[in-house]
C-alpha cells in the first residue's frame, strides 16, 4: 500500500518480538542475537543485514521547547518503544514493563529536519470524554438518500416507466410550492420546507397510495392528483403540510375579512328598494322558474308513462341506462340495476385558442383527461334526476304561497338548498333560510326524503353519512337553529311547512339560481330576486355566473372553499343576500343622484318642476309597492325577532 513506507518499516525490528500477532507486520521479524526477553524493548538503531546504518532519532518532549541545538539522546532499554501509534500486544512469556502510554508523548523527528512518518497527536493522545447526548428535537441522524424512483408495489396498474412519468410530474409540481415556503417571512411557515430528500419521499408517497388503491383507474386518479397539485395555492399547500405535522391551523395567517357593503339605507329602507329588482314573469319564464301548477289529468298521464317504462332512467353522471325500484326489487331487494358507476365530477373545460386556430378538444377539469374517457371516480350505483314539472309533481304537487298574515311587513328572507340523490330522483336534503338584510338565521335543518338514499352528494351537498344518520329530531319548541347539531325533519312536506311559516305571496324571496330550490320544495312564488338574473352573463342564457365568482368578483369572498367537502347552505345563502345588497348599493347610488326618494312604503321619482307636493296625483308620478305596503305605511313597525327598523 504505502511502497516507501514498508521498506523503512522493514529495516526495523518489530517492538512486540516474537510475540506479535499481526498478519502481514510491517516490521522486520529475520532472527536476532537479540535475547527473546528483551525483543520488544530492542532499540530503534538495530541493523539487519545487508541494510544501511539508520539514522540515530533524536527524542523531543512536546512539552519542552526546542533549542535548535543537535543534542542526541540515546534510547535506553527501559524507555517504552517509540512507535506510540500502535499499543504491542502483551506476551505471555515475557512480560511487558510499560504498558501504558505515558502522558508527556514523544514525538520522532530525524536528525537532518526532513517530515518524519509518525502518526499526529492527535492520533494518539488520550480518548476525551464522550460527548454529551445530542438534543433530539433539533438534531437527527442523517436522512438515508432517496432516488425518484417508483415504489415497488403488488400490482403495477401500468408499466414502471410510465409510472415514473407521473411520479417525475407530482414532483415537478410539489418543487415550486415547496421553495416559496422556505422564503415565507414567518418562522412557523418557513419551518415547514422540507428538503430535497423529503420531498422526494413525499412525491413517492403520493403516487404509491394511488398505485395501491386505484389499480383499475390509477391514469385518471394520478392526473387529477398532478392537476390538483398544478393549481394549489401556496395557502393550501402550507395548510396541507401543517396538517401532515400535526400542527393546528390557528396560527395561519388569516386574511383581512371582506368590506362591508353600505348601502346608504336602512334595513326597512332595502327591503322597499327591492320592488325595483323583482324579476318580471317572463325572465322567471326563462330562467325555469315553475309559474304555474299541473293538471291532474297531465300528472296521470306521467304516471302511466312512467309505468309502462318500468321505470328505467338515464344516469345522470355517466348517462347508463338503469332500472330504479322506488320501493326495492323483491326477488334481492335493490334499489337501482346497472352495477357500480364510473363518472366524471368535473365540468368541460375547452383549451384557449389564439385567432385563426381551431378549437381544441374538452377536457374533464376534474382529472384533465379528454371527453369520452373513463370515469376518474367509481360509486356504487347510479342516480338520475328529472326537471320535468308533470314528474316532479308526480312526487311532490307543487302548490302556490298561501297568504300569511302573521309576516310582518317590509321583510325579506334568502335561502339556499342542498339536495342528494333517491330513489325518487333529485330531493332535498337540508334547507337554510336567514333573514335579510340583517342574514339572521331561521330555519337550519336537515330533510329526511321521500324515496331511499343513493347517494348524499357530499361533494356539493356538504351532508355526510354520518351526520345525516345521527342528526336528532327537530323539536317544534325550540326552533333555534344550531349549525354545529343540526335538527331533521320528517319529510319535505315538513321543510316546506317551516319555510311557508316565514313568507306570504308579497315576501321577497332572495336566492342564487332559485328555480332549483323552489322546485325542489314544490313552491310557486311570485316575488323573486335571483342573483343569476341581477348579472347576467354576455353570452346570456343558457350561460349564468356562479355564486362562488360572483363573490369573489364582487365582494372579494372566497366561498365553497371546501373541496370535496361540498357547500355549505348557510355561506351560499349569507353571500346570495350580500351580493343583492351591493347590487341595491349601486342601483340606489343612481336614482339618489336623479332625485329619488325612499319614502312612505315605496322608492318614488324626483318631484315634477314647478308642481306643489300637495297636488301631486298618485298614480302618474309615483311608483307604489301594492306588495310591499304596510296597512299603517310601514312605520313603527317591528321585524322579526324582535329587532326595530333602526337595528340594521
Amino acid at each position: 500500500m504505502w511502497p516507501s513506507a514498508s521498506t523503512v518499516f522493514k529495516a526495523q525490528p518489530c517492538p512486540a518480538g516474537d510475540s506479535c500477532e499481526i498478519p502481514y507486520c510491517l516490521f522486520s521479524h529475520k532472527q536476532s542475537t537479540t535475547p527473546a526477553g528483551s525483543a520488544a524493548l530492542a532499540p530503534q538503531n538495530t541493523l539487519s543485514v545487508g541494510q544501511p546504518p539508520a539514522k540515530r532519532l533524536r527524542l523531543v518532549h512536546d512539552d519542552v521547547p526546542h533549542t535548535g541545538q543537535s543534542d542526541q539522546t540515546s534510547v535506553h532499554a527501559a524507555d517504552p518503544p517509540i512507535f506510540t501509534g500502535l499499543r504491542a500486544p502483551q506476551s505471555t512469556s515475557t512480560p511487558q514493563k510499560h504498558e501504558a502510554i505515558p502522558t508527556t508523548v514523544l514525538k520522532q523527528t530525524p536528525a537532518d529536519g526532513t517530515t518524519d512518518n509518525a502518526l499526529p497527536r492527535t492520533a494518539i493522545k488520550p480518548v476525551s470524554p464522550p460527548p454529551k447526548k445530542a438534543n433530539t428535537a433539533i438534531q437527527s441522524e442523517p436522512e438515508v438518500e432517496v432516488k425518484l424512483i417508483p415504489r415497488t408495489i403488488q400490482h403495477n396498474p401500468i408499466p414502471i416507466a410510465k409510472r415514473l412519468v407521473r411520479l417525475q410530474a407530482i414532483h415537478k409540481m410539489m418543487t415550486p410550492l415547496n421553495d416559496k415556503t422556505a422564503k415565507a417571512l414567518k418562522a412557523s411557515t418557513k419551518a415547514l420546507h422540507l428538503s430535497a430528500n423529503q420531498l422526494t419521499k413525499l412525491a413517492i408517497d403520493e403516487e404509491a397510495l394511488v398505485a395501491t388503491k386505484n389499480t383499475v383507474v390509477y391514469d385518471n386518479v394520478i392526473n387529477h392528483r398532478i392537476l390538483g397539485f398544478k393549481k394549489m395555492t401556496q395557502e393550501e399547500w402550507v395548510a396541507a403540510r401543517r396538517e401532515a405535522a400535526g400542527i393546528k391551523d390557528n396560527e395561519l395567517p388569516k386574511k383581512a375579512p371582506p368590506k362591508k357593503v353600505e348601502t346608504g339605507l336602512r334595513g326597512k329602507e332595502e327591503v322597499m328598494f327591492l320592488s325595483t329588482m323583482l324579476a318580471p314573469q317572463e325572465r322567471l319564464v326563462a330562467h325555469g322558474f315553475v309559474t304555474k301548477k299541473p293538471s291532474k289529468a297531465e300528472i296521470e298521464d306521467c304516471r302511466l308513462s312512467q309505468v309502462a317504462s318500468d321505470f328505467w332512467e338515464v344516469c345522470d353522471r355517466c348517462r347508463t341506462r338503469f332500472q330504479a325500484f322506488p320501493e326495492r326489487r323483491e326477488k334481492d331487494g335493490a334499489l337501482t340495476s346497472g352495477g357500480k358507476c364510473k363518472y366524471h365530477w368535473g365540468r368541460k373545460v375547452y383549451p384557449k385558442k389564439s385567432r385563426g386556430e381551431e378549437q381544441g378538444s374538452a377536457k374533464y377539469s376534474c382529472c384533465n383527461e379528454p371527453m369520452g374517457s373513463e370515469g376518474c371516480i367509481e360509486c356504487d350505483t347510479h342516480v338520475y334526476k328529472f326537471t320535468n314539472v308533470k314528474r316532479m309533481s308526480l312526487v311532490m304537487p307543487f302548490i302556490e304561497t298561501p297568504q300569511n298574515d302573521k309576516v310582518e311587513p317590509h321583510t325579506a328572507v334568502c335561502f339556499d338548498c342542498e339536495m342528494g340523490y333517491t330513489t325518487q330522483g333529485f330531493e332535498l336534503l337540508r334547507l337554510t333560510v336567514v333573514s335579510w338584510p340583517s342574514h339572521r338565521p331561521i330555519i337550519d335543518v336537515l330533510v329526511r326524503p321521500l324515496g331511499f338514499i343513493l347517494d348524499l352528494n357530499t361533494r356539493w351537498s356538504g351532508i355526510t353519512m354520518d351526520q345525516f344518520l345521527n342528526a336528532k329530531p327537530y323539536d317544534p319548541a325550540n326552533p333555534k337553529p344550531n349549525r354545529r347539531d343540526m335538527r331533521i325533519v320528517d319529510s319535505p312536506y315538513v321543510a316546506r311547512q317551516l319555510f311557508l311559516a316565514h313568507v306570504s305571496p308579497t315576501t321577497p324571496v332572495l336566492g342564487h339560481a332559485l328555480e332549483n330550490d323552489l322546485n325542489v320544495i314544490r313552491l310557486i312564488h311570485p316575488t323573486i330576486v335571483d342573483t343569476v338574473i341581477l348579472y347576467p352573463t354576455p353570452k346570456g342564457l343558457p350561460y349564468r355566473n356562479g355564486l362562488k365568482a360572483l363573490a369573489k368578483a364582487h365582494l372579494d369572498m372566497d366561498i365553497q372553499q371546501g373541496g370535496s367537502s361540498g357547500h355549505d347552505s348557510y355561506e351560499d345563502a349569507r353571500t346570495t343576500g350580500e351580493l343583492i345588497r351591493f347590487k341595491v348599493a349601486q342601483n340606489w347610488k343612481k336614482l339618489k343622484d336623479e332625485g329619488w326618494v325612499v319614502r312612505d312604503g315605496g322608492v318614488f321619482p324626483p318631484l315634477p318642476v314647478g308642481l306643489p307636493a300637495p297636488n301631486i296625483p298618485a298614480a302618474p308620478s309615483m311608483i307604489p309597492l301594492p306588495r310591499m305596503a304596510a296597512p299603517n305605511g310601514g312605520t313603527g313597525m317591528k321585524r322579526k325577532f324582535g329587532e326595530t327598523e333602526d337595528d340594521d
